[in-house]
């Protein structure tokens, strides 16, 4: 492995201290548990925390021992070749990394090549794609994004690329180099999301048929530490939760029919999959508190709810679920009308999700496809346009991503 000069110093530096201090060693760096502020951010970031914790152990000695001097050294190592964080996985209601630290990621909804209907009129562009995600990443500091998949019964007599994964291979390929692209951010995770999709039932519920895209998925994704799976979208109406058997039961058999394909393949990998909420488009995870998916032996299941409701809802929509389940935000955003959500109540979401340690994810990084954290500067596709964040919507999601 190749070392950074300043990662090199950094190792000569640390182990100065573990010799003047005489703190104990470990045999097996996979003993240690490293601790989550040297997990999160950028490898400069760490780098930084990382010398001002050894800067720090000059004059205080526990720190030094508080923080565990074999792991800070192994996550320098794992940073510098970009793997900090690796395979998530779940454990009671968080989702950790393989260091052990609780993981809840932040980010926001960005598109595929179709664009929210808006880039379906032309030709499939992945670099402008690629481009919004740097943006996302890059500039605006997101860790965490839901890619969403939209697929279409027919052309409209104006779409040129419109199939399904299963009828269009160059679809496929695309979200894949999508995908993998994603992955060369580090620590930046993808939720791949079935969002617009022709297979679902007049409900919004996976059917034998989203079973089947969800098997070329999975195979195509499969062994992607950075890869998370959304069922659908967001199962509709059944207000009064009597469907709540059958929306669980279709979610549990798609699950099943995904870790059948996982353990077809070598490795021994389970991707988390996120299960959307059973009721009123997704918001409601109440069946799930007392019925959790059982599939695969429930293990790395997340549960996913999309919130479009003012603060006093919030008790019902994550904060009791998130209680006993792992649960991820999938969308929300300032609405008006039927949905009430105010940027005030956006604000409090964030705030409350951070102190819990539940990812979140801001609908959506687009300017045609409300509520939009980009400013429409072009009325059609946006290729090449400039991204700026909306006013109230986009610039409050900025300042919270690029601030933390």
């Amino acid at each position: 492995m190749k070392i950074k000069t300043v990662s090199f110093l950094s190792l000569c530096l640390a182990l100065t201290v573990v010799a003047c201090l005489h703190l104990p060693s470990s045999n097996s760096l996979a003993e240690e548990q490293l601790p989550s502020p040297l997990v999160q951010g950028s490898a400069a970031t760490n780098l930084k925390r990382f010398q001002n914790t050894l800067g720090d152990a000059n004059s205080d000695v526990n720190g030094v021992d508080e923080i565990g001097i074999t792991g800070a050294l192994y996550t320098l190592l794992l940073m510098d070749s970009g793997s900090v964080g690796g395979w998530l996985h779940t454990q009671g209601n968080r989702i950790y990394n393989d260091l052990g630290s609780v993981w809840a990621g932040r980010g926001m909804n960005i598109h595929d090549t179709r664009s929210c209907n808006a880039c379906t009129a032309q030709a499939p562009n992945v670099d402008e794609v690629k481009r919004r995600v740097d943006e996302a990443v890059d500039v605006w500091g997101a860790d965490f994004l839901r890619l969403t998949l939209e697929s279409y019964s027919g052309s409209g007599g104006y779409r040129v690329h419109w199939k399904d994964l299963l009828s269009d291979p160059e679809y496929l390929t695309d979200v894949v180099e999508i995908v993998d692209y994603i992955g060369q951010k580090e620590n930046v995770y993808v939720l791949v999301s079935l969002w617009v999709d022709p297979s679902f039932n007049s409900q919004g519920w996976p059917t034998a048929e989203t079973i089947e895209v969800w098997k070329v998925l999975a195979d195509a994704l499969y062994g992607k530490p950075h890869v998370l799976f959304g069922l659908v979208n967001e199962p509709q109406a059944n207000y009064s939760g009597a469907q709540d058997a059958q929306v669980w039961t279709a979610m549990n058999n798609t699950v099943a029919a995904i870790r059948q394909i996982e353990d077809g393949l070598a490795g021994d990998h389970h991707h988390i999959i996120a299960v959307q909420g059973t009721r009123s488009w997704a918001r409601v995870l109440t069946y799930y508190i007392t019925h959790p998916i059982t599939a695969g032996g429930g293990t790395n299941i997340v549960y996913e709810t999309h919130v479009y409701d003012p603060e006093s809802a919030f008790n019902n929509r994550f904060i009791v679920p998130s209680q006993t389940l792992p649960v991820i935000i999938g969308e929300f955003g300032p609405v008006t009308g039927v949905a009430q959500m105010s940027l005030e109540d956006c604000g409090t979401l964030m705030d409350e999700a951070k102190n819990r340690h539940i990812p979140y994810l801001a609908w959506t990084f687009h300017q045609r496809c409300p509520p939009n954290l980009l400013v429409d500067h072009t009325h059609n596709c946006g290729t090449g346009m400039t991204l700026t964040p909306s006013p109230g919507w986009g610039e409050l999601v900025f300042g919270r991503l690029s601030g933390e």
